[in-house]
């Protein structure tokens, strides 16, 4: 017996569901930003390339040396990546696709172990993220050729960790280690590092060219780049130059041309700024409001801001206690990849030292965020079709007003704390929504 159900029916059907799942998922009187999904467990590091619908990544091997994956945008169909020149018992990993989907830039161990004064090489010293012993490497997609594009000294003291590249692929950036950690010093406990940008010379034999240095401050520091701006003139990175504890790292950008450089965070703990792909907004991790579970350390979130810093919008809640994305221990959000300016894929680490934890899909449900009205929280924005508004320390039910871009009153309604509105007729564009007893406080939303 087949039932058919009329699009009115429908709606009020996804009305009423959507109200039963939010009765449910309302946590500490806040609604949720995002969803997240297990992407593949045991995997970090997920990078995206749009052009081949392709997934690279890394994960351990059975003697403990990180090696590169390709698979498709469900994690399935996957197949290693490796060159015939480099040692299977040194570390290999995916740090950036090139936009055509058809090179990685690699991060690779030196093979040779040097003979150093003061210190002894172990392999741990060269885990991605680590940044010791390692050079610049580009590899074809189907591992039949690659090319050392750096070879730094082999010592402790040099290395490279975490790059980014232009989205058009003419720029490739990286953050250079100059001197080694100093654990007496909570400004280079995790060493010192410069960030590089070069130009990017495809070909026969592909280079990196007019290699230019930034170093904030002038003085050693932890700096570590992450993204580089659409219109190639801004680099997003993290600092202890101000600060001068690695404890302590706000984001700043840094104008390419200029040298300014401009704060973005005030928290104490904060990395891995990553433009999304309109380059509208920032998505950050931060220990900023992460709760502490017991016999545990400090945790991280993630959370997006305009590219000036403001608007801040927590998105995820793993360390918040009881929340329905938190199972109650430390979780660090790691380095992201955004698939779409709503969806990205993140590393998130189950333990504070080493690459131990999975990747997830982040969905990215509002951009509403610290700027705008703290009264109301509306999402999904931007919106197809059904808007969820919900409201915050009222008594009794509320009257909501929406107007157009040009200030047009569209509708006027009674809502109470959670209400679900099908605004499916609604022209696509931009509109606002308050609260009619205080209409000058509004918030945007999108109708696309």
């Amino acid at each position: 017996m087949v039932i058919k159900i009329s699009n009115k029916n429908h709606h009020l059907l996804k009305i009423i569901f959507l109200l039963f799942i939010l009765s449910f998922c309302s946590i500490n009187s806040r609604a949720q930003s995002s969803t997240i999904t297990l992407w593949k467990d045991g995997v970090i590091g997920a990078i995206w390339n749009d052009s081949t619908k392709t997934v690279a990544y890394g994960r351990k091997d059975i003697n403990g040396y990180y090696k590169i994956y390709l698979s498709d945008s469900s994690g399935n169909n996957e197949q290693q990546l490796t060159y015939a020149g480099w040692d299977p018992n040194r570390h290999q990993w995916a740090e950036e696709w090139h936009p055509s989907g058809q090179y990685l830039f690699c991060y690779v161990e030196k093979t040779d172990y040097a003979p150093e004064t003061g210190h002894t090489r172990v392999p741990d010293d060269a885990i991605p993220g680590y940044g010791a012993y390692t050079d610049i490497w580009l590899v074809k997609r189907d591992g039949s050729q690659a090319w050392q594009l750096t070879n730094l000294p082999n010592n402790y003291d040099n290395g490279v960790i975490h790059g980014a590249i232009s989205k058009d692929g003419s720029l490739f950036a990286w953050s250079q280690r100059i001197s080694a950690p100093n654990i007496f010093d909570m400004n280079l406990a995790a060493g010192a590092y410069v960030m590089k940008v070069a130009n990017f010379i495809g070909g026969a034999t592909p280079t990196l060219s007019n290699i230019r240095t930034f170093q904030p401050g002038g003085i050693a520091a932890a700096n570590e780049l992450e993204s580089i701006s659409n219109d190639k003139t801004t680099l997003a990175f993290y600092s202890s130059y101000e600060s001068k504890s690695i404890l302590t790292t706000p984001i700043y950008t840094i104008n390419m041309i200029t040298g300014k450089i401009f704060p973005l965070t005030t928290e104490s703990f904060a990395q891995t700024p990553t433009y999304n792909p309109s380059g509208t907004k920032i998505v950050y991790m931060t220990g900023k409001d992460c709760n502490i579970f017991p016999f545990e350390v400090q945790g991280a979130d993630w959370w997006q801001m305009n590219t000036n810093g403001s608007n801040k919008l927590r998105i995820t809640r793993m360390n918040v206690t009881n929340d329905p994305q938190s199972v109650n221990h430390y979780r660090l959000a790691g380095s992201i990849s955004f698939i779409s300016d709503s969806i990205f894929l993140g590393g998130v680490m189950t333990k504070p030292f080493g690459l131990t934890g999975y990747t997830v899909k982040v969905k990215i449900l509002s951009t509403i965020g610290e700027d705008q009205n703290p009264d109301f929280f509306i999402f999904p924005n931007p919106t197809d079709g059904m808007l969820t508004i919900q409201l915050y320390n009222i008594k009794d039910k509320e009257k909501i007003q929406i107007h157009n871009a040009l200030g047009e009153l569209i509708k006027e309604m009674e809502v109470s704390e959670i209400t679900v509105m099908d605004i499916a007729d609604f022209p696509n564009g931009i509109y606002f929504l308050n609260l009619k007893r205080i209409p000058k406080v509004s918030a945007k939303f999108i109708k696309q």
